[in-house]
């Protein structure tokens, strides 16, 4: 289970509002952050640290990044890019993790590490079956070697062969997790965040949790309609996010399999689309 991280020296928390009114949900790689950091980008992104700041208690808002990387590994990015800030929440490894971050540090937000205890408990081992069972059945899946220790997903790769094939393939493997009540996440990958070309993330995790169910948690703990919440993401994998709550968006520079599947998408990317969409509603 997660730990308490002790306040990072370098980057400190956003501001936090006094009463909470608005949720701003948010992926990490290649939404919030752009990993390329030109200085136009990078630019971008200020402005949008600085929006953040401003904006907080006039808008009463709650601000929090939903990725699938690990902590560690968005807090070694954040500093490597020299952000600012740190947001008021981060969920990570697609959601099975929540932390709330303040002055006092970083700390498993106590209800859903209390959720997390009663579920996933034989993950292992129905992901291994689901390993076996779909490799008799003709679906070579990849292991991937990143898992966290302590992580609850575990994830595959599956190499894009020809559409008609993969959509069958697919469709198998949604069928085998629910067959054996496992979360399943399958998402085009996205070379810009170091993914592999021409291949899919297929992430198996407790079927109660996941981007969607982190987005309906916190709204109900901070007593906020999703319909007036905001989601941002670039890929497959934010869709449950961005279709939950009342106005989700995909930045510019999403993936072609996100935009295919999705309609609302902005004419910016990154951190620009985020504080386009947010001052045009939350000036």
């Amino acid at each position: 289970m997660p730990h308490s991280v002790p306040p990072l020296t370098d980057i400190g928390p956003l501001p936090t509002a006094s009463t909470v009114r608005t949720v701003v949900f948010s992926d990490f790689d290649e939404t919030y952050l752009a990993h390329s950091g030109t200085p136009e980008q990078v630019r971008s992104r200020q402005a949008l640290e600085n929006y953040l700041e401003d904006a907080g208690e006039r808008h009463g808002l709650l601000f929090g990044w939903v990725t699938g990387s690990s902590l560690s590994s968005v807090l070694g990015k954040a500093r490597r890019h020299g952000l600012r800030f740190l947001p008021h929440f981060i969920a990570c490894s697609l959601g099975t993790e929540l932390h709330v971050i303040s002055e006092a540090g970083i700390q498993p937000e106590p209800g859903w590490q209390r959720r997390m205890l009663t579920t996933g408990e034989h993950l292992e081992g129905l992901a291994e079956e689901a390993f076996r069972e779909l490799r008799t059945r003709g679906v070579p899946l990849v292991p991937q070697s990143c898992r966290a220790p302590g992580s609850r997903v575990i994830s595959y790769y599956y190499f894009a062969q020809d559409p008609e094939r993969d959509a069958r393939q697919l469709a198998l493997i949604r069928r085998t997790a629910d067959r054996l009540s496992l979360g399943v996440n399958l998402s085009r990958c996205n070379p810009a965040a170091g993914d592999p070309d021409d291949c899919y993330d297929v992430d198996f995790l407790p079927r109660d949790c996941g981007k969607r169910h982190i987005v309906e948690y916190i709204c109900r703990l901070y007593a906020v309609s999703e319909a007036d919440a905001f989601a941002f993401g670039d890929s497959g994998n934010d869709l449950e996010m961005l279709t939950a709550v009342g106005r989700g968006l995909l930045v510019g520079n999403c993936t072609e399999e996100a935009r295919a599947r999705y309609p609302q998408v902005s004419a910016r990317s990154h951190a620009d689309a985020i504080l386009s969409e947010l001052r045009g509603v939350l000036p």
